[in-house]
Order: structure tokens, then sequence, then C-alpha cells
């Protein structure tokens, strides 16, 4: 990505698709997270946040959302105290989505739809899975 481009976040990365290395779809752009201005005034993107507690905060729901973000983090396979956040140097391109330079299975949203698959889907008759001996 160029150094220094101009990016209305509004407009050019809220709640755009994220997709992988692979072209696999990762979630959406629920939020931003800005640097402190630097010695101009400038304000840079440090990050993107994604995940139904970053969008929760967005929308003005900060108690549930930071509870969602806490809980994501206990299923998260990086062990990260915030895993909705994605350093802006994995964003590899934008434009009609937002490509990462990571896999999905490094995203926030995905350790929480492992969990979900691991400890509830595969329970549930019908499904793939088959109980330990």
């Amino acid at each position: 990505m160029p150094a220094g481009r101009v990016i209305h976040a509004g407009l050019g990365l809220l709640d755009r698709q994220l997709v992988d290395r692979d072209g696999r779809l990762s979630g959406k752009v629920d939020d931003v997270e800005l640097s402190e201005p630097d010695e101009l005034g400038n304000v840079h993107l440090a990050a993107i946040l994604c995940g139904p507690g970053a969008l929760l905060t967005r929308t003005g729901h900060r108690r549930l959302g930071r509870w969602l973000r806490r809980h994501a983090g206990a299923v998260s396979p990086t062990g990260s105290d915030d895993p909705t956040r994605i350093p802006f140097h994995f964003v590899a391109d934008i434009g009609n989505h937002v490509t990462l330079a990571m896999d999905s299975e490094d995203v926030a949203t995905f350790g929480v739809e492992r969990w979900t698959r691991d400890h509830i889907i595969k329970h549930i008759p019908g499904s793939d899975y088959e109980p330990p001996e």
C-alpha cells in the first residue's frame, strides 16, 4: 500500500468485507483505531477492528461491546487481550473490499466461529461430530 495514502475511513473502510490472502471471507470492518496526532496534527490508521464487540462499541453499546471483546479474547487462538484488533500493517490492499496479508484463521472472528463449531455445532445430532471413545 502506498505510504501516505489518504483514506476517508467512513467511506473507504467501515463495513467493507475483509478477505484473507487466499480470498476467503474473514468478516467486516466494524470500526477503526486511529493513532495520536503527530507533530503536524495528522492522525494515522493504527488498526482495523472487527467482530460484534467492535461493532457494538461503535454503535454506542460500549459496556456490552467490551464484554464481547473480552470473551472473544478467551476463545481466540492467539490469546490476545484484544483479538478484534488487526494492526494496519496487515492490510495488503483497499478496494471494494479490504484484503489482509494474513489467514482468515488468524482473524478474531474466526476464533469465535471455531469455538462455536467445536463446542456447540459438532454436538448437534446429524452433524459430522464423532463422540470420543
